[in-house]
């Protein structure tokens, strides 16, 4: 390797750093700053970053994903998607250096930079979206345990908002994906939004089905003033009904792979150990009669 080519590699491996320490350095700073001036610089961002989601639907799609894998906060959404931008970006420069040094072509050397970046970023939605689907397969889980609890302190006379209230405050051990969705909603209710309008907005936000069925149930309570537990109770059932046909397929297919195994593997030796005796004694009967 030449002088010039290590020179290169410096340089890239410098200019891809230096976005990353910048953004640290100026993340601590303004983590240190108590004052108006970084409470403007937090709304400003987050205003940014609302904007391009209004005016880019592919953006609007990425935040729900982040929003799905449990980033909530449009600073976190915003962070999290730079760091990986910038993690691309350095690892595609760092392929690029080492194709560079070992005297590929200028085209050669774009398409392995270009490539690279590609790879990466569909690497990363990858994991984010297998992420966002363990979540909301967690929610679905976690609903059985909320609806029962739903009804017990319903039954006891209390209010939707100190409802929900108290699940964030005792479930958040045994159900803490559900508590930390009903959570946002009990805040913007206590923030002085309305309890429909905080609902319909979690309602839109989550594909688990039982958990979104559970929130247009208690969002129709919330609208006509009626009992809930007699919808609770039947959801309750329905998602009972629903997890039963699920491990009942889940088990046809495990069923069917075992029968697979059995085929490749076990059928073999069964046949080699009832059928090799007699193959080899009708192989010496016939060299006998050959001798």
């Amino acid at each position: 390797m030449e002088a010039h080519h290590i020179y290169f590699i410096i340089g890239a491996i410098v200019l891809c750093t230096a976005p990353v320490l910048l953004l640290v350095v100026a993340h601590l700073e303004t983590t240190n700053n108590n004052g108006t001036k970084s409470k403007q610089m937090n709304f400003n961002a987050t205003d940014i970053w609302r904007q391009l989601r209004e005016e880019n639907t592919q953006l609007a799609s990425l935040s729900q994903l982040l929003r799905r894998a449990g980033l909530f906060k449009s600073d976190q959404q915003m962070r999290a998607t730079v760091y990986t931008l910038v993690a691309s970006t350095t690892l595609a420069v760092t392929g690029g250096a080492y194709a560079f040094s070992r005297n590929f072509e200028f085209s050669q050397l774009i398409l392995s930079v270009l490539g690279s970046l590609l790879v990466m970023l569909l690497i990363s939605y990858s994991l984010l979206k297998k992420v966002a689907e363990e979540r909301q397969s967690k929610l679905e889980s976690e609903t059985l345990m909320l609806i029962q609890t739903t009804r017990m302190l319903w039954r006891v006379g209390l209010s939707l908002p100190k409802t929900l209230a108290i699940i964030c405050d005792e479930l958040s051990d045994l159900t803490p994906n559900c508590a930390k969705e009903l959570n946002l909603a009990v805040n913007k209710i206590e923030s002085g939004q309305s309890q429909e309008e905080a609902l319909y907005e979690l309602i839109n936000s989550t594909s688990a089905e039982g958990f979104k069925e559970y929130l247009i149930v208690i969002r129709q309570q919330s609208i006509t003033g009626g009992s809930i537990d007699k919808s609770l109770n039947e959801l309750y059932s329905l998602l009972q009904n629903r997890r039963r046909l699920d491990l009942q397929e889940t088990v046809n297919k495990l069923s069917g792979k075992m029968s697979l195994v059995m085929m490749v593997f076990l059928f073999p030796a069964l046949l080699i150990f009832a059928a090799g005796p007699s193959f080899m004694s009708l192989t010496s009967a016939l060299s006998g009669m050959g001798n």
